[in-house]
């Protein structure tokens, strides 16, 4: 069924139906075949399970390398196994991308080309923990590693004919401003909030790196609301009353690999649901100025040790 913009519009305001299984069975039918990647390569975090795992897939089905990151070996090789089942390519990589020290030895083991970086890697903690790094868990995996990893592989990302920077988000982030005191670890400590703070600073990191790299296309996805262990395990009262209404993995996976692929023209900087540029402001109270993200980017860039350029 093809959704009308109009529909598609008023639909994309009712979380429950444009984040659910019915919204992308609405819009499913003007997606069309995406280009073959063919001798490219596509370095997926946090790829070993979930959403992250069926990009893999989808990206290895096109034609790509791709190389599957994340913290367990026996995941990431079945990983492997599935995108070789589908008729991709990959190899694993471990890499805990919220430890800087690992993405600085993972970054030096990749390939000179990479034409795609998807920061998929994620968690929602239920206490607080902090990195050897000084920083508080969910900020150094959602915000800090991925800044970080994006800033050593800018010249292998900058060779590439199409270089895509792609970052998976959440609806959480819709009800969270940019809070630049998140990476301490707030007491007392609420996972949920920590997660929609993280959600957030990305979404403002990727505003910011559309404006500062030009020349390489970053962008946000949104991958509506996903039946995975991820939400079972961190969210089992919302999984419990929303699982009728959750897509599969490979449905949400599906816009990672259309903003790593397509031809189409991209919204520099703009949040992607189901292959279309969303806001990613639904309150007045969460924009921000372009003096905060300047000061989140001098933030990450100071707890990197790392600029990008």
């Amino acid at each position: 069924m093809l959704l009308p913009d109009v529909l598609d519009r008023v639909v994309d305001w009712l979380p429950p139906l444009s984040y659910g299984r019915l919204g992308v069975a609405l819009r499913r039918g003007r997606f069309g075949p995406l280009p073959s990647l063919a001798g490219r390569t596509c370095v997926v975090t946090g790829a070993t399970s979930g959403i992250g795992r069926a990009a893999a897939v989808q990206l290895g089905a096109l034609g790509a390398e791709v190389i599957v990151v994340g913290r367990d070996a026996a995941r990431g090789d079945a990983a492997v196994d599935e995108v070789a089942a589908a008729g991709g390519r990959a190899r694993f990589e471990r890499c805990d991308v919220g430890r800087l020290a690992e993405v600085a030895a993972l970054a030096a083991r990749l390939p000179d080309g990479v034409d795609a970086l998807v920061h998929n890697a994620g968690a929602l903690a239920a206490t607080c923990a902090h990195t050897d790094d000084g920083v508080e868990q969910t900020w150094a995996t959602h915000v800090l590693g991925p800044f970080a990893l994006t800033a050593r592989l800018l010249p292998r990302l900058r060779a590439a004919p199409a270089p895509r920077v792609v970052f998976v988000s959440s609806g959480g982030m819709y009800l969270a401003r940019l809070d630049l005191e998140a990476w301490r670890g707030a007491a007392p400590f609420d996972g949920v909030r920590a997660y929609a703070a993280a959600k957030r600073a990305q979404v403002e990191l990727v505003a910011e790196l559309a404006v500062r790299l030009p020349d390489v296309t970053a962008v946000e996805m949104h991958p509506g609301w996903t039946d995975t262990a991820a939400v079972r395990d961190a969210l089992p009262r919302f999984h419990r009353v929303t699982r009728p209404l959750l897509r599969t993995p490979a449905d949400g996976a599906d816009t990672i690999a259309y903003l790593a692929a397509t031809h189409d023209p991209l919204v520099a900087g703009g949040l992607y649901l189901d292959r279309v540029a969303r806001p990613a402001h639904r309150l007045p109270t969460t924009r921000t100025t372009p003096a905060e993200r300047d000061a989140l980017w001098r933030l990450l860039a100071g707890q990197a040790g790392l600029t990008p350029a």
